[in-house]
């Protein structure tokens, strides 16, 4: 059982990032890959606000905002520059690669470890920590799919 929950919470995870690639390329009709360099770079953000002892809601709102600004760019670089939207969605994507390291402090990878997240909180509520990642997933997927 702690398999099929542990599973459940990823894939709700991965799904808020398809349901952003799904609505550029089927409802928008535009081949934009924003969605695949904004995913990490909400991560990135949050990762190195918490090290730094940022409260883990703020980083998430922080998140939010870079991934705001990573679609303007994008926006802009096609709508003002006339970019076609394929050729904008890899510049996007291939420059928040560069971006998201630079966040991060130069290193590929930072570790919560003991760090307040989101989920420990969640779990210090009485959830398991598959429980809190279940929920808090579910709770976005139904946010944005309403």
């Amino acid at each position: 059982m702690n398999f099929v929950l542990s599973s459940l919470s990823e894939g709700l995870l991965w799904s808020i990032m398809a349901i952003g690639v799904y609505l550029t390329f089927r409802i928008l009709d535009i081949a934009d890959m924003t969605a695949e360099g904004a995913f990490p770079l909400g991560a990135a953000v949050v990762v190195s606000q918490i090290q730094a002892g940022a409260n883990p809601w703020l980083a998430i709102l922080l998140a939010l905002v870079a991934g705001m600004v990573a679609g303007l760019v994008s926006g802009m670089l096609h709508t003002n520059m006339k970019i076609p939207a394929l050729l904008t969605g890899i510049v996007t994507l291939t420059g928040l690669y560069s971006i998201n390291i630079k966040i991060m402090g130069s290193v590929p990878n930072l570790s919560l470890g003991d760090s307040a997240t989101v989920f420990k909180q969640l779990a210090s509520l009485g959830l398991t920590n598959e429980g809190a990642v279940f929920s808090l997933s579910l709770v976005c997927l139904l946010l944005v799919w309403s």
